[in-house]
């Protein structure tokens, strides 16, 4: 029952934030066609970090407990880095912990992952990079931080908390319109 009603909101979700990119104004396209360029190479350097530190072979070993935990992660960006390549993201299943894990892992490119699936390596792959790896990750990420909160001070429906919990607070309001003055 919760995965219909789940399913129903992300479809409205899909579908409003969809026709709002359509009448976008080329400039503003433009624009989010930039920023998401720079979000897919640091998205990029950091699974290229992700796999010095033999993530693939780690995350295998534990099963990938971490994307257990993403249900709401995928955010207003990540749908636009799909709008902007005239694409939609693939079906999501919301009986999963996370909707976009399938048999063989993330079933989205690195470029077009949420942030905080991008950004969380944990010890086992951090820790043998050593201090040289650990400082680049927080760069990296502090980087990406930055380029996800632009979308934030520039869109309503922008948020790292993900599209679902945006789209419900925004209550049928405009993703892509400027914020108002946020609590969040």
């Amino acid at each position: 029952m919760l995965a219909n009603l789940t399913e129903r909101r992300w479809q409205g979700y899909l579908a409003q934030v969809s026709a709002e990119y359509a009448q976008l104004a080329v400039s503003e396209r433009s624009w989010i066609a930039a920023e998401l360029k720079q979000i897919a190479a640091l998205q990029q350097e950091l699974d290229d970090l992700f796999r010095r530190g033999d993530g693939p072979a780690v995350c295998s070993r534990c099963r990938g407990a971490c994307c257990d935990c993403g249900k709401n992660h995928f955010t207003l960006v990540n749908l636009l880095a799909f709008l902007s390549a005239k694409e939609l993201p693939p079906i999501a299943d919301f009986s999963l912990p996370c909707p976009f894990l399938g048999p063989k892992g993330c079933r989205l490119a690195v470029s077009r992952r949420p942030f905080n699936c991008v950004t969380f390596i944990c010890e086992g792959i951090l820790d043998p990079l050593g201090d040289a790896g650990y400082d680049a990750f927080h760069e990296l990420e502090g980087q990406l931080r930055r380029c996800y909160l632009n979308f934030d001070q520039r869109y309503a429906g922008s948020s790292l908390r993900g599209l679902l919990i945006r789209g419900e607070r925004l209550a049928g309001r405009p993703f892509l319109k400027p914020p108002a003055v946020r609590s969040d």
